[in-house]
């Protein structure tokens, strides 16, 4: 079995429960007809599992310390709610041919997942009425679907499933109150509506810690939207997707009490965000999550996709660049393999570059016949600065000026330069932030490297 990190983000995710007991929770899977070779399981936006099916369509998915869990199995393109605990001894069975209309799960949850199979959620009144009817009529869509639940007979046969769809139902008949604003504006074109207190004290007495749903996602989505919204009330600007998402985490990291909810959701808003935007200008982001973030197994899913991004980790192929020297001749990184490179990031314009320079003659010329090139990378935009620098610095080795749209120094998040970086012969990182010349210890580093 596999274990994966989603990253499309899909309209409709489950969640999870998770015990701290070590047990496991499984699901064996049986296909007639298969067409695809594995089958998924989505636990929530940022996580899921995949296992291989054998030659007679058969597999089991074992999630370790799981007592209970909202999932949508995958199979291909589509998806299909189910309900796990620990020890019901789940089967879930289905033609290959005709995933949505044949899947069974048969087990002790046998039950909750005929009812999550045939049962679809109304959908909640139109957002041109008043907030009072808009209001009423969630309530009654709730309340309907809580009395079938009961008809059923799932508080007797599945106690812990009604008990968490139950509240699960309440947050996902919460959910659209978050955009009713907008909806009622855009419905009767009034671009000035707002309902006020109402709203915003309706939603504050949703955001609280329920552990049970830890990782439901209408739960989730619901602490993800609506925090935000609060926070807009108290006068925050949030115009970015980053700025609700700092200020989100910040939100669980500073006001929500330790534990299950505040774990999942610091996890979940720091990968979807890392996921979809990337790395770059994240350093809040990043100083939330070292903070805040202190589950073991969460706090590893998310050093993972920090140094998923990490570009320039050791070991790692250098991020490329593209520089001329004074004759006009281009160079990019892989003209220069087959020596060790020793990168100055340097300008005519900084002093403390041009305080390098001497320590900088004296290196090259200690390693001078060497398997070491060294490699000047001026970032000035103005060449004739950069040339008449040169006459004046005769500095040593390959001198080069980065292309203006290079993104090299913004790969290495250069923040200041002079700045070092030493490449192995292939091109990949030894040392994202070297010595610099003057730098006790220098020479001894630069010693020890292998076939120098």
């Amino acid at each position: 079995m596999k274990r994966l990190t989603i990253i499309a983000l899909l309209a409709f995710v489950a969640g999870a429960c998770t015990s701290r007991q070590p047990d496991a929770t499984t699901l064996r899977i049986e296909v007639t007809n298969p067409t695809l070779s594995n089958v998924g399981l989505l636990v929530d936006r940022t996580t899921g599992y995949t296992v291989e099916l054998d030659k007679h369509g058969r597999a089991t998915l074992t999630l370790p310390g799981v007592e209970c869990l909202y999932g949508q199995l995958v199979y291909g393109e589509q998806m299909r709610p189910v309900f796990l605990s620990r020890g019901d001894g789940a089967t879930a069975r289905f033609d290959g041919l005709h995933f949505a209309e044949s899947l069974t799960v048969e087990g002790t949850n046998r039950a909750a997942n005929d009812y999550l199979r045939t049962t679809t959620l109304p959908e909640g009144p139109s957002y041109e009425v008043a907030w009072e009817e808009f209001a009423r009529g969630l309530r009654q869509r709730e309340e309907g679907i809580v009395r079938l639940l009961e008809a059923r007979g799932l508080d007797s046969l599945c106690p812990d499933f009604a008990r968490i769809e139950r509240l699960r139902l309440r947050y996902a008949y919460a959910q659209p109150m978050l955009v009713y604003e907008m909806g009622h504006r855009m419905m009767t074109g009034d671009t000035t509506f707002r309902v006020g207190e109402a709203l915003t004290d309706s939603v504050r007495t949703l955001i609280v810690d329920h552990e049970e749903l830890a990782d439901a996602a209408e739960y989730r989505d619901f602490l993800r939207f609506g925090i935000p919204l609060l926070l807009r009330e108290e006068g925050a600007t949030l115009d970015s997707s980053y700025d609700r998402t700092v200020a989100t985490m910040r939100y669980f990291g500073e006001r929500f009490p330790q534990g299950r909810v505040q774990q999942t959701m610091l996890r979940s808003l720091a990968l979807e965000y890392l996921q979809t935007e990337g790395i770059r200008n994240t350093a809040e982001l990043q100083n939330l999550a070292n903070t805040y973030l202190t589950d073991p197994q969460m706090a590893a899913d998310y050093r993972a996709e920090i140094a998923r991004h990490d570009l320039t980790a050791a070991g790692r192929p250098s991020p490329d660049f593209t520089a001329t020297d004074r004759e006009g001749h281009s160079y990019t990184l892989a003209d220069l393999r087959g020596k060790y490179l020793y990168i100055d990031l340097w300008a005519s314009w900084c002093g403390p570059c041009k305080r390098e320079a001497p320590h900088l003659k004296r290196l090259a010329e200690h390693f001078s016949g060497r398997e070491i090139l060294f490699v000047g990378l001026s970032v000035d935009e103005d060449p004739a600065a950069w040339e008449k620098a040169l006459d004046e610095e005769q500095l040593p080795g390959l001198q080069l000026r980065l292309d203006p749209s290079s993104s090299f120094a913004a790969d290495y998040g250069v923040e200041g330069i002079p700045r070092f970086i030493l490449l192995d012969k292939q091109g990949h990182i030894v040392q994202a932030d070297m010595l610099r010349p003057s730098s006790d210890g220098v020479i001894e580093y630069i010693e020890k490297l292998q076939g120098l």
